[in-house]
Parts: C-alpha cells; structure tokens; sequence
C-alpha cells in the first residue's frame, strides 16, 4: 500500500473537516427553521438561532476549517433559502460575517483570555466569555452590513433580536452538547 504524506494527510484532514462542518450547520439549519420559523423577528432575524451555536462550536473546535466550512454552508443555506434574492453582495458579506465573526471571538479568547488552541483549559467562564463576545460581535456585523447595503432599517431592534437568538442558540446547542457528552464513560488514566 502506497503511503500518504504528511502533507496530504492533512490537507484530506481539512477537507474532511470543512464537509462535516458544512453539513452539520447545514442540518441544524434547516431544523432551526423548522422548529423557530414561525417566531422569527424578519428573515435573517431569529429569537432563537441554534446555528449560531454550531457556528461557534465548530470554530472553537476546527478553527480555520470550521470557519471554511461555515462560509460554504452560509453561502448554501443563503441560497437555497433565498435568504436575499437577487443580491449576491448582500449573500456574500452575510455569509462571509456568518464565517469570521465567530473566529474572531475565538481569536480574541486565544490571545487575550490565553485560551490554548487545543481547548484544554477551557473553562466555564472562558467559554461564556466566548459565547458572549460572539453573541454580540455577529449581530453588530451583520446589522452593520444589512444598513448599508439597504436591507434592513431597525437597527436597534434587529441587534437586539438577533443578539438574543445568537445567545440563546449558543447556550442550547452548548449545554446540550454538555449533556450528550456527560453520556460518554471517562477515559481511565
């Protein structure tokens, strides 16, 4: 059997990885709208936003490639569910804030709250920080963004909408990831 490189091993690492986060947002997506679409503030806008979650989770977990997987994802979600018709632009700065407002909490947490990149001192406070800084750094982007390109006039209101659903999505998918892994038996040292 021929033997892979290093190098292309983890180029297959990352490919892997960026597919399973593409399809894991995607899936929650599509759930989210199932199971929050008739309470949504506007569309883009939810009181609960469960992919915010994931988007969080897979950058904290993945970190480059998850945020690879979160464009690709937001860009098909965006599409598929003509989240904007006919304005690519707008799709394209969504989903592309969709992508690095998470990384740049992450990045945040890693340089300021000496977070280490393999999340073994990950603490509650750290990862509440976390959820915090994303929860309100997404919504400002992306209502920013929705302004000037004219898609959205109730700033106020929006941010403060999405900043709940973001939270709330977050804090879900979070603790009910905590629970399903309280399920796992502990490694034996």
């Amino acid at each position: 059997m021929p033997s892979t490189s290093p190098t292309t091993a983890k180029l297959h690492l990352s490919l892997m990885t960026v597919s399973t986060t593409a399809a894991i947002y995607m899936l929650v997506y599509m759930a989210n709208d199932w199971l929050f679409k008739q309470i949504e503030f506007t569309q883009g806008i939810a009181w609960v936003y469960l992919p915010a979650g994931i988007r969080l989770i897979c950058t904290l977990l993945f970190a480059e490639s998850g945020v690879f997987g979160i464009l690709i994802a937001s860009l098909l979600t965006s599409s598929i569910y003509a989240i904007f018709p006919d304005d690519p632009l707008t799709t394209i700065g969504y989903s592309v804030i969709s992508a690095l407002a998470p990384y740049l909490a992450y990045r945040f947490t890693l340089q300021e709250m000496r977070l280490q990149r393999s999340l073994s001192n990950l603490t509650t406070t750290r990862l509440l920080a976390c959820i915090l800084l994303y929860g309100l750094t997404n919504p400002l982007l992306q209502l920013m963004w929705f302004v000037m390109r004219g898609v959205s006039y109730h700033f106020w209101s929006g941010l403060i909408v999405m900043s709940i659903g973001d939270l709330t999505g977050s804090l879900i998918v979070v603790y009910a990831i905590k629970i399903l892994l309280s399920f796992l038996p502990l490694p034996r040292r």
